[in-house]
């Protein structure tokens, strides 16, 4: 137990020892904006998670400026002229770690010399944690007496169970918190030289063994992560579910049935697909703005797709290919899924009628959502669609409830705030072995067999 706690809160801020007041980070790492939650385990009357804001809004991009030598983060950049902005850099870091350009659809800016796509995240999550902090230390007015942080970073199921993206962003989490450890918070701004300075210094490769015990501890699945709440609510029982993140840059669908039954507690989860594209909402406002004619940033549409697709026949049109990339994805996850299924009957028929959680702002879109709601199976068979309240325990860090609508942008980074040893267990579809083929068909034994001498 002791070795377990230590992983989890692996490094005091830098103050007295005083009895600890225990916080951890849920750090949702984003192709195009962050979100973080973090856990206060000591705060009175009872643990709460708080949703934290950067200059007003629940949404921090992870955009990485360059302007005149300095980097610059948070969205705090320059938009003028002479400012390079580097974006998508998780997906750009995942293309870069794999050679597979399926991973980074974007444009590939040249990067600062001497820098990969994987430095440039590891100062974005470095950046993150340390606006997780900022953010305690307000909560807390300023009293750091005992604090003892924590973080744990979210990447897609399908990263999660990659041989190659996992230690990749395994080292980018741990290698960030590393920086923040011996170089304190980073403000919005960093020199490329003193960037560099400070990367070589603590290079991922000297970063020291970890047991596979402890991954979960620093890198959980978004899927997952997602699904911490329903797996708490009463109003969600046992049985198999879909989810579906529609977010900026990406769309990640998984499959997972939570264990338990009408009697008994939920008592894990296991996953049988996920899939992960490069398609998101960014390529639904591209499409729109192109067929419109509007000129400029397309993602100044966001917020306004459902009105226009809905007035715009031909806008819907111009989108089409671009929901089918989406619902593609959902039914790779499900084509993993019937290959663990197998012909096990009364698992097929459960699946048929599964339930579905779509999050990520695509969710907010019903001309998006709506369209992703038919049983990859085919037959035209609408998907039950999961709806929850706000989670009682979460508040915004000004205070104000969680609204429906920001819940599912919310919703990974409140699992992640959670640490280990609260989670349930969940198998990825690596661990996940497959039902026994022909299981519907087997020969029923006989009165002889059964009394055989």
């Amino acid at each position: 137990m002791k070795k377990l706690l230590s992983a989890f809160w692996r490094s005091p801020v830098k103050t007295r020892v005083l009895p600890s007041r225990r916080i951890h980070l849920g750090i949702d790492y984003g192709t195009s904006t962050s979100k973080i939650v973090f856990r206060d385990y000591g705060a009175p009357g009872g643990e709460r998670a708080v949703l934290i804001l950067s200059r007003g809004s629940i949404r921090i991009p992870s955009t990485v400026g360059l302007r005149e030598g300095m980097l610059q983060f948070g969205g705090t950049e320059d938009s003028h002229s002479g400012t390079i902005l580097y974006e998508s850099l998780k997906m750009r870091a995942a293309m870069e770690a794999t050679g597979d350009p399926k991973y980074f659809y974007g444009t590939t800016t040249p990067l600062p010399d001497g820098f990969s796509a994987c430095d440039l995240a590891v100062l974005t999550v470095w950046y993150l944690i340390s606006e997780g902090h900022r953010a305690v230390l307000l909560d807390l007015s300023g009293n750091a007496d005992g604090l003892r942080l924590g973080m744990t970073m979210g990447v897609p199921m399908a990263f999660f169970d990659d041989v190659v993206l996992q230690p990749l962003f395994l080292s980018i989490a741990r290698q960030a918190w590393q920086l923040y450890r011996e170089e304190d918070l980073l403000e919005v701004s960093l020199s490329l030289e003193k960037a560099r300075h400070i990367l070589d210094r603590y290079p991922r490769a000297r970063l020291p063994e970890i047991s596979d015990d402890e991954v979960r501890d620093w890198l959980r699945s978004e899927g997952e992560a997602a699904m911490w709440w329903p797996f708490q609510s009463p109003a969600v029982g046992p049985g198999p579910y879909a989810k579906i993140d529609i977010g900026a840059g990406t769309t990640h669908a998984s499959l997972y049935r939570i264990h338990g039954d009408n009697l008994t507690p939920k008592t894990g989860i296991a996953f049988f697909g996920a899939s992960t594209i490069s398609v998101g909402m960014d390529g639904i406002d591209n499409a729109i703005s192109i067929c419109i004619g509007e000129k400029g940033d397309c993602r100044l549409l966001r917020g306004r797709e459902q009105e226009i697709l809905r007035r715009n026949s031909a806008a819907r049109d111009a989108i089409e290919p671009v929901r089918e990339e989406m619902y593609q994805t959902y039914r790779r996850a499900w084509g993993q899924t019937l290959r663990k299924i197998g012909d096990y009957q009364a698992e097929r028929q459960a699946w048929g009628a599964h339930k579905i959680f779509m999050i990520g702002g695509g969710s907010l879109v019903p001309i998006i959502a709506d369209s992703l709601r038919v049983h990859p199976a085919g037959g035209n068979l609408t998907i039950q669609l999961m709806e929850l309240e706000p989670p009682p325990d979460l508040k915004r860090a000004d205070n104000r409830a969680i609204t429906a609508a920001q819940l599912p942008f919310a919703s990974v980074a409140y699992g992640l705030a959670n640490i280990g040893l609260s989670i349930p267990e969940a198998l990825t579809p690596n661990q996940v072995d497959p039902m026994p083929l022909n299981q519907a068909r087997r020969e029923r034994l006989n009165w002889d067999d059964i009394y055989a001498k």
